[in-house]
């Protein structure tokens, strides 16, 4: 009796997560190439190569980082020219910089990837806005993000986390894995 109950649970389970897989088309992973965001990319793939036909978008965000608007235009020596220019200018080349580097690493990272239709999107922002923004932008049908897991600490709201955020905020599910 409990090995015939066990079976029937095990085949609602295998329908009911054929059934959701099926209702997926479109999967946002938020990466940044640690082992949290590594450990997500590999159940966002599994999970694609399961179902089929389900788009990986692979998300990138640099973090913003916000200067007092009274020093934009004082000058600086820019590290990448070496020319006299504006602080705003040279936020500018940096934030370019960060988006090729971080599009660069995102690319490396797909062509490790065989089987599952993966493209690649970098933003500049705060994280959790932006994975809000553009899953919802780009009608994103499941997040898959890692989780650092710093425990008490993640639980504080003031001090929070990304994929916390994401999942008070995001309009659609969001899987974390550990």
């Amino acid at each position: 009796m409990i090995l015939a109950s066990s079976c029937n649970a095990f085949h609602f389970i295998i329908f009911w997560l054929s059934q959701l897989l099926a209702m997926i088309r479109k999967m946002l992973v938020p990466y940044d190439g640690s082992t949290p965001s590594e450990s997500a990319l590999e159940h966002a793939v599994s999970l694609a190569k399961a179902a089929g036909n389900i788009e990986v978008i692979l998300l990138n965000v640099v973090q913003e980082i916000p200067y007092p608007p009274i020093i934009s235009e004082s000058r600086i020596r820019s590290p990448r020219t070496g020319e006299d220019e504006t602080v705003s200018e040279v936020w500018k080349e940096l934030y370019h910089d960060m988006k090729a580097t971080a599009t660069k690493m995102l690319q490396d990272r797909i062509k490790q990837i065989a089987g599952v239709d993966i493209r690649t999107a970098v933003a500049i922002g705060s994280p959790a806005d932006k994975i809000v923004e553009f899953a919802k932008d780009e009608g994103v049908d499941l997040i898959v993000i890692g989780n650092v897991g710093l425990g008490l600490l993640s639980r504080i709201k003031a001090i929070g986390s990304v994929s916390r955020a994401v999942t008070e905020h995001a309009g659609c599910p969001v899987m974390i894995v550990h």
